[in-house]
């Protein structure tokens, strides 16, 4: 009876393991999500990896853009790396809103900040006023084929030099800093910058201020698809895309197959293996 149900146990566990293994991730952001928050979409259409900070950055960053959520604050390890690879000519993608954005760029000296207001625009947007249409693009770096883009719950950019814009809010848009839905006459209205790109020693950091804009739900819709290849090689058309995982919000799902994954690390080691060889 007791073999009975030490196996039966060990069944279960086995099924249950099995089921939060192949069970996809619903967290925003998370690379292996398929549903409309996730970036299941955006990592394989972009061919992009995964890495954690600051292990997995690249020795040799030239030719190689990094994507950044930072929905987890940084440590001063990962802050010195990243500073690293941008200024050993890596390209930094920033993309924030209501997060950590700004702990990055005052690490890297830069004077532009993620506003941290809500972006809304009541005339130029896609169904509501969260959803703001960015139509205001600079060419040169976006290219003639990337007419407009839209953002969701976005917010806007600080202290950028005129000359680093690369896409504006409309003359409509405000940002609404107290969060009450509504324009008050102390807050700031569009044009407001909304994606900035700035040079940082051999490297570059492109700001975008909605992460948003690389979700399934959101990828596919009018010019965003483009607009994202389009800053992504903004100083390489070939390119090693990578995410910065170790910052993106985890659930009890994530942490569970975090666990398994490190299970299974370990019990795949030469140690583990001459262990089990032994006991069998």
């Amino acid at each position: 009876m007791r073999r009975f149900l030490l196996g039966l146990t060990l069944a279960v566990a086995v099924v249950l393991a099995v089921v939060v293994w192949l069970y996809p991730s619903n967290e925003d952001f998370r690379p292996e999500n398929p549903f409309w928050n996730g970036l299941k979409g955006f990592m394989e259409q972009f061919d992009a990896r995964s890495i954690d900070l600051p292990d997995g950055l690249p020795p040799e960053p030239e030719g190689t853009t990094l994507l950044l959520i930072p929905y987890v604050e940084l440590t001063e390890a990962e802050l010195g790396g990243l500073a690293g690879y941008v200024r050993s000519g890596g390209t930094l993608l920033l993309l924030d809103d209501y997060a950590y954005g700004n702990q990055v760029v005052e690490h890297l000296g830069l004077e532009p900040r993620f506003s941290q207001g809500a972006l809304f625009d009541p005339l130029f947007n896609y169904k509501n006023k969260w959803l703001v249409r960015i139509t205001d693009l600079t060419t040169t770096t976006v290219g003639e084929d990337v007419a407009s883009i839209v953002l969701n719950h976005a917010t806007s950019l600080d202290a950028v030099p005129e000359t680093n814009v690369i896409a504006r809010s409309s003359r409509f848009s405000f940002l609404d800093l107290n969060r009450n839905g509504t324009r008050d006459d102390e807050e700031p209205s569009g044009p407001l910058p909304v994606v900035a790109a700035l040079p940082v020693d051999k490297g570059s950091v492109v700001l975008v201020a909605d992460p948003s804009i690389l979700i399934n739900g959101m990828l596919q819709l009018e010019d965003n698809a483009a607009f994202v290849r389009s800053i992504m090689d903004i100083r390489h058309e070939e390119r090693d895309l990578l995410l910065a995982r170790s910052h993106l919000p985890e659930g009890s799902l994530d942490e569970a197959k975090g666990f398994l994954a490190a299970v299974r690390d370990r019990l795949s080691s030469p140690v583990a293996m001459s262990g089990l060889l032994v006991v069998t």
